[in-house]
């Protein structure tokens, strides 16, 4: 198992700065991005880790890496649109292929199901997320931190399940739907149902 390098923990943090100045965007004060890194941070950080470890369990080489065009897309919209819409791609955990024997493994064979069982990993963690965040809410004052950032944490993680789960390009939702659209719907549904609740 490939373990974090200093590289890939940059990488992470970088884009959770960006994130959370996007979604922060216009009101930066300290409280309030404090609760959106807070928010962010675990839905963002535990999603990318999920893609990680599910694709390490598979025994692939993986690594998360930033996308310096979509963190200033990310920064980019929200300023255009005062922080009225987000498009969220910071970046994603790199597949470099299995290493076998001091080599990797053939990559031209069959990896559908891996692959969509790697992608759908994020979104399940973003919804159990969503629905903790969201359930807790419910035995906090309305009016306090704790009821900001769980209020925050579950409409982000619930944000970032339905988006990433949209079955087109290169998002998560297109590998899951190619391989199962069944299992798309397991994770999508859900995933649109709750945004309309949170």
């Amino acid at each position: 198992m490939n373990r974090a390098s200093f590289r890939e923990i940059v990488h992470l943090l970088v884009s959770l700065i960006v994130l959370t100045i996007a979604f922060t965007y216009p009101s930066l004060s300290p409280a309030k991005m404090m609760i959106v890194a807070i928010s962010v941070g675990t839905g963002f950080i535990l999603h990318e880790l999920a893609h990680k470890f599910t694709a390490q369990r598979y025994g692939y080489v993986a690594d998360y890496e930033a996308s310096p065009m979509g963190l200033l897309m990310a920064i980019g919209l929200s300023v255009i649109t005062k922080g009225e819409f987000v498009f969220a791609a910071p970046g994603a955990v790199m597949i470099r292929g299995k290493w076998i024997h001091n080599a990797y493994e053939d990559l031209y064979r069959d990896t559908t199901k891996e692959i969509a069982y790697i992608s759908v990993s994020g979104a399940v963690v973003n919804l159990a997320l969503a629905v903790l965040f969201y359930t807790a809410s419910f035995f906090v004052a309305q009016s306090g931190l704790a009821y900001a950032i769980l209020s925050t944490g579950a409409f982000i993680n619930v944000f970032l399940a339905g988006f990433n789960m949209i079955p087109f390009g290169p998002l998560d939702g297109a590998k899951v739907w190619r391989y199962n659209p069944v299992l798309w719907g397991l994770v999508g549904i859900p995933a649109i149902i709750l945004f309309f609740v949170i």
